[in-house]
């Protein structure tokens, strides 16, 4: 890795932008540190270098001594796994580095952006207080991107398709002919498989076609099996919207793109082609 003083010169390029925020931290940590953690990791990550003020494109640093630096960094370790101070903590030792610069101490914080099953990351112990980064400022988000959020949070712990409907049966909202060629598919691909000797029910189970919440005691067919398997009016119910259609490429010339014809049910040899 390059030395310090080169990197934190290099960092001084850049300037305050949208990944970069310099902050001084004269009379203590920075309670203005918690906004920028939270709006980096919400928006693209970032880097927080304590210890510098920048204004106007002029850096002035804070001459901290190493009981400083030390004191600093068991603050800043001390809140990160404080659910009252900060949602989740996204650092690891790694990502703090504090040296010497021009006889100058300063520490840095590499902030990674949020996974999307960890956001919102917000501070105080409070959704509301999620921040989001543009240009050089930290904004509170607005009701509608924490909602997304969240929103995108449960699609990756809760996926759409695999939600489980209620009141639908094998025998009227499901096609026969559909699962038994996929059966037959499954059955060439897997030749030998154990799973080829059960019957319907219990081969959906174990495709996760059929599921069980074990914390709250709900079963049933998934979104996912009906729309594979399941009758046209039987999946309207659920996706109102719902229409397929199929699309033949004629030519490799891309002024004859395709065909188009609907409606068809598309059978799992096409899906899998």
């Amino acid at each position: 890795m390059k030395d310090f003083k080169t990197y934190i010169l290099e960092l001084c390029e850049k300037k305050e932008g949208t990944e970069v925020e310099f902050k001084s931290a004269k009379g203590g940590f920075p309670g203005s540190f918690w906004e920028t953690y939270s709006a980096f990791a919400n928006t693209r990550g970032g880097v927080i270098v304590l210890g510098v003020s920048e204004k106007n494109g002029i850096f002035t640093p804070d001459g901290l001594t190493e009981e400083q630096v030390s004191k600093y960094k068991k603050a800043f370790t001390d809140c990160a796994h404080n659910k009252g101070k900060v949602s989740c903590s996204l650092l690891m030792e790694r990502d703090v580095i504090d040296g010497d610069c021009d006889g100058n101490k300063v520490i840095v914080f590499i902030i990674p952006r949020a996974s999307y099953d960890m956001r919102p990351v917000y501070i105080n112990g409070n959704p509301n207080n999620t921040y989001r980064r543009d240009h050089e400022g930290d904004y509170i988000c607005t009701q509608a991107e924490i909602s997304r959020m969240y929103a995108d949070a449960d699609i990756l712990t809760h996926p759409v398709d695999g939600r489980i409907l209620k009141n639908y049966s094998l025998a009227s909202d499901f096609d026969d002919t559909t699962i038994r060629q996929y059966r037959q598919l499954f059955a060439l691909r897997h030749e030998g498989h154990p799973w080829n000797d059960l019957d319907d029910m219990e081969f959906l189970k174990r495709i996760e076609g059929y599921k069980v919440d074990r914390e709250t005691g709900e079963e049933g067919f998934t979104l996912a099996a009906l729309l594979m398997f399941g009758n046209e009016l039987a999946i309207r119910d659920v996706v109102p919207h719902y229409f397929v259609d199929y699309r033949e490429k004629l030519s490799n010339d891309p002024r004859i793109r395709y065909t188009w014809k609907s409606p068809v049910r598309v059978t799992p040899e096409a899906q899998c082609r």
